[in-house]
C-alpha cells in the first residue's frame, strides 16, 4: 500500500499509538490507492519503487497525488455512508483537482 498507516492518522489527527482502527484506516488507504489507480488508468507505485520498463503507463506518486489521496480518506472516512441529513457538496472536488493532470485518457 502506498500510504501508511502513519500516515493516514496524521492526516485524520488520530493518536498514532491507538490501533483500535489500523484495520479500517488499511482498508481506506487500499480503497483510496484503488480509486486513484481506475481514476488515472495508470498503475501507482510508492516513491521507494520505480516503475518497470513494461509499464509505459505507470507513476511514481507525486506528492500532490499523495496529498489527493489522503483527502480522499479523509472524506471517506468522515463519511462512512451512502447519504445523509445534511446536504452533502461535491467534496472530492480539490482531489480531481490535484489529480486529473496525471489522467491518462484510453484511446
Amino acid at each position: 500500500m502506498i500510504l501508511s498507516t502513519e500516515e493516514i492518522k496524521r492526516q485524520l489527527k488520530l493518536e498514532e499509538d491507538d490501533t483500535s482502527e489500523n484495520t479500517l484506516l488499511s482498508a481506506l488507504g487500499a480503497a483510496a490507492e484503488a480509486r486513484t489507480s481506475t481514476f488515472l488508468n495508470r498503475r501507482l507505485y510508492d516513491k521507494r519503487e520505480s516503475v518497470p520498463e513494461t509499464d509505459k503507463d505507470g507513476l511514481v506518486v507525486p506528492d500532490d497525488l499523495r496529498l489527493a489521496m489522503l483527502m480522499l480518506v479523509t472524506h471517506f472516512y468522515e463519511n462512512r455512508s451512502a447519504v445523509s441529513e445534511v446536504e452533502m457538496l461535491d467534496t472530492p472536488l480539490a482531489y480531481k483537482w490535484i489529480a486529473t493532470p496525471y489522467r491518462i485518457y484510453p484511446q
